[in-house]
């Protein structure tokens, strides 16, 4: 749990680190300013706990922190935005799991309770790192659960990792399988935990290795609606010529 003065700092700073964008948009509009965008729906991911871990799957799933923010347990769908375009092929702009159906009116920043907010300037944002060109979305659970399989498979193959031994076989299966808006080695895939029923999807991250947000989405009630992990803010990536517009691969 954060501490009191962490809590205390960060109720001052709260309505700084709120989201200024829509991201619901991202999922409800065909586009966003004048940028042609669609969604992929890749099936639901568990929460037996609610609490929720988003991180780069391929380097530091076992070790990913859970944000201070939860949600209820139960299991979700999820759904990505992408932006088609030949030029730099077809970009996954933001990942949401939907928690209801209501519409969120505020976008507050996942954060985990340690965070230092002293120097903290306008549209700053706190934010997983992505290393390795993907991200993921888990409950703390499966977190655990994977960790275990890992130590289990280390165990008897050394010198093993997370995509060569892992991940990399399994994108390709379903990039073959489901292959609408993924390229030949695979952008997403649904994966179940061996032994168990606890799952998370892990996709592609936008423009690639970076540091992006998750906003957690609260409705007129109060309760959370979504969870958004925010790669391509497209309004202003791609606002010089639409749907080819300036960005760094």
């Amino acid at each position: 749990m954060p501490s009191k003065e962490w809590l205390e700092k960060y109720e001052a700073v709260k309505e700084k680190l709120r989201c200024k964008k829509d991201l619901d948009a991202y999922f409800t509009e065909k586009e966003i300013g004048g940028t042609p965008i669609d969604t992929l729906e890749i099936g639901s991911v568990s929460f037996p706990t609610g609490e929720v871990v988003v991180c780069d799957p391929l380097v530091e799933f076992a070790d990913a922190r859970p944000y201070v923010q939860k949600i209820p347990a139960g299991a979700y769908p999820v759904t990505i935005c992408v932006v088609p375009s030949e030029k730099y092929g077809d970009r996954y702009a933001c990942v949401k799991v939907s928690v209801s159906g209501e519409k969120p009116v505020r976008y507050e920043l996942g954060l985990c309770g340690d965070e230092e907010f002293d120097e903290l300037e306008e549209d700053e944002f706190f934010g997983f790192c992505v290393d390795a060109g993907m991200g993921c979305v888990a409950d703390a659970k499966t977190q655990e659960a994977f960790k275990k399989y890992w130590e289990r498979r280390e165990s008897e193959e050394e010198g093993i990792d997370y995509y060569n031994d892992l991940f990399c076989d399994l994108l390709e299966e379903n990039a073959k399988a489901l292959p609408k808006y993924q390229r030949e080695g695979g952008d997403w895939l649904n994966w179940t935990v061996p032994g168990t029923k606890l799952n998370f999807p892990i996709f592609a991250s936008g423009w690639g290795d970076g540091v992006y947000p998750v906003y957690f989405g609260y409705d007129a009630d109060g309760k959370v609606c979504g969870v958004y992990i925010h790669f391509i803010d497209v309004e202003e990536e791609y606002k010089d010529d639409g749907d080819e517009g300036e960005a760094e691969e």
